[in-house]
């Protein structure tokens, strides 16, 4: 089973207020967070979506930020699937007070999980 999603970064920004960048991502069917999450019906679980897939990225793209303190918001509007193709977009936000960071997992332009 592998531990890793498939990711190829597709465009790095810099925007007004902070950067922005947009990941291809592909899910591995063997991927091992599917793993009894569930059987028949695999769903890969919020915590692999947030900590293995979007803090894995942040922390690779801003080093600086240093460990997240709270996520403020995250909705799971759809499943994700074995094999399904996503794409990731994660936003860093400097302006008055803290960097903040947004992102984005979605399925052909649906969105699958917002957060900041």
């Amino acid at each position: 089973m592998r531990d890793r999603f498939d990711l190829e970064l597709v465009r790095r920004n810099d925007t007004a207020g902070g950067e922005t960048a947009t990941f291809a991502v592909g899910v591995p069917a063997d991927l091992l967070y599917f793993a009894g999450h569930f059987p028949g019906e695999p769903v890969l679980p919020g915590v692999a979506q947030l900590v293995a897939l979007v803090l894995d990225r942040v922390q690779a793209l801003w080093p600086e930020l240093g460990e997240p303190t709270r996520v403020g918001r995250l909705k799971f509007k759809q499943p994700i699937a074995p094999g399904d193709a996503l794409g990731l977009t994660v936003e860093l936000e400097r302006g008055e007070g803290a960097p903040r960071v947004h992102f984005q997992i979605d399925r052909e332009g649906q969105a699958c999980t917002p957060g900041s």
